[in-house]
């Protein structure tokens, strides 16, 4: 065995194991102070690898038939890749990380999202009413001034009209200066 040039490295699997799974007595036990902490040790308590053993081929190979043949082989390249790849567990204990980070992010996807889609659609329907609603209540009454405006306008042209007529004809209105 060669010395570890690094000390915080462990020797080997059952020192890992060990140090991982030391616990403190309840009284000095606390509670870690920031997330990186309390993520590592959520972490370490779900990463458990354990070594693997070299694959074995079956012994029945041969009498096997065709199918089963090529299935054995198949398992077989499998193992010894996932052994050549990771011999202590690491690569395994991984994707079973990711598997479990993987369901517990998908479960309460699709039990959740379908909700808070339905939610967003009807705000953004109740802030196109309310968008509507307010454009109304903004534009009833200009438009109603406007109504009024042109009303007004109307009027004080038809009375232009009707004293430019009358002064044309050269008839007198009512406040004339013969009156006064």
């Amino acid at each position: 065995m060669t010395t570890n040039p690094n000390h915080r490295w462990p020797e080997d699997e059952e020192e890992e194991h060990d140090q991982r799974l030391e616990v403190l007595p309840p009284e000095r036990r606390q509670k870690p102070k920031n997330w990186v902490r309390r993520l590592r040790i959520y972490l370490s308590q779900h990463w458990n690898p354990e070594k693997l053993e070299a694959p074995k081929v079956d012994p029945e190979l041969p009498e096997l038939n065709g199918v089963e043949r090529s299935a054995e082989v198949f398992r077989y390249t499998t193992l010894s890749t996932e052994h050549w790849l990771s011999p202590k567990g690491y690569l395994r204990e991984w994707l079973r990380f990711n598997a479990k980070v993987f369901a517990c992010l998908l479960i309460p996807s699709i039990l959740v999202m379908p909700l808070v889609t339905l939610t967003l659609g009807q705000f953004v329907t109740w802030a196109a009413l309310i968008a509507a609603t307010t454009a109304s209540v903004i534009l009833f009454p200009l438009s109603a001034l406007i109504f009024i405006g042109l009303i007004s306008g109307l009027v004080y042209l038809g009375k232009s009209l009707l004293l430019m007529r009358r002064m044309r004809d050269g008839r007198r209105g009512p406040y004339d200066e013969r009156y006064y």
